[in-house]
């Protein structure tokens, strides 16, 4: 069925199409990703036999228009998946994952399939984080956090990549994770901790967001950013950058082209 519901944000949405639904576990699925002709005949029988189990996420591949890239999993970092329980193409109890995810996050929402009970016992997703860039990674970390986790390494799922000004998205979205990494330390004691590792993380993501703001010419960006950092110890060209981003207008263009 469709339900229709005025625009409060995709977090309202979510949660509203949770709460309707009658059985006993949901998958989500974003409007213009994808699921595998065989995703539920992979998923539904194993977690018939792992009632234990409140959330698996599946592994993935991103597409546009010109080709369809690597499987998400394969993309991550050596050795970590290490120590978790296997089943085939399952793996759940991977040890320390909240931490893992903020080195490499390759758990995103489309294909994510929970009990209803425990979506609801975690209360949902969070709608404070209306467009904030990485909404749902605020959830997973919270349900990381409260639940036990599976995972598919199977690509049940095709998350769809727009064409566009990939460099802002980039932006928006390190800043945005660094929101959700400090209200995470504000939140989750498991976050805590992990805080020296989470704090370096929030610093480390908001240095890539001004990097990347500065080869836009987005000064304004570049601004708001460095209210945010805390170290002062940093690169000599983060620093000649930092020195250009604040010179006066007209000179700051003039001498930034000569960078680029």
């Amino acid at each position: 069925n469709m339900i229709r519901t005025a625009n409060a944000g995709v977090q309202a949405a979510r949660n509203t199409g949770v709460d309707l639904a009658q059985t006993d576990y949901v998958t989500l699925c974003d409007s213009d990703d994808l699921l595998q002709p065989d995703f539920s005949a992979t998923i539904a029988p194993w977690l018939a036999h792992h009632d234990d189990i409140d959330i698996l996420y599946a592994n993935f591949k991103t597409f546009d228009a010109r080709a369809i890239n690597p499987d998400k999993f394969s993309l991550a970092p050596k050795g970590w998946f290490d120590g978790a329980q296997s089943d085939g193409a399952f793996l759940w109890d991977v040890p320390d994952l909240y931490i893992r995810t903020v080195a490499y996050q390759p758990l995103f929402p489309t294909g994510a399939t929970f009990k209803k009970k425990f979506y609801q016992k975690i209360d949902g997703f969070n709608t404070r984080f209306k467009r904030v860039a990485g909404e749902d990674w605020e959830f997973t970390l919270r349900a990381i956090a409260a639940g036990r986790v599976a995972l598919c390494s199977r690509p049940l799922t095709r998350i769809r990549k727009h064409a566009g000004n990939d460099s802002g998205d980039l932006v928006k979205l390190l800043i945005g994770e660094a929101a959700i990494l400090e209200h995470a330390l504000a939140t989750t004691a498991v976050a805590r901790e992990h805080a020296r590792e989470i704090k370096s993380s929030i610093e480390s993501r908001r240095v890539d967001a001004f990097n990347s703001a500065f080869a836009l010419g987005d000064f304004v960006m570049t601004d708001q950013i460095l209210k945010l950092l805390v170290s002062k110890s940093f690169e000599l060209k983060f620093h000649l950058k930092k020195l250009i981003a604040s010179l006066p207008f007209g000179i700051r263009d003039r001498v930034w082209r000569l960078t680029q």
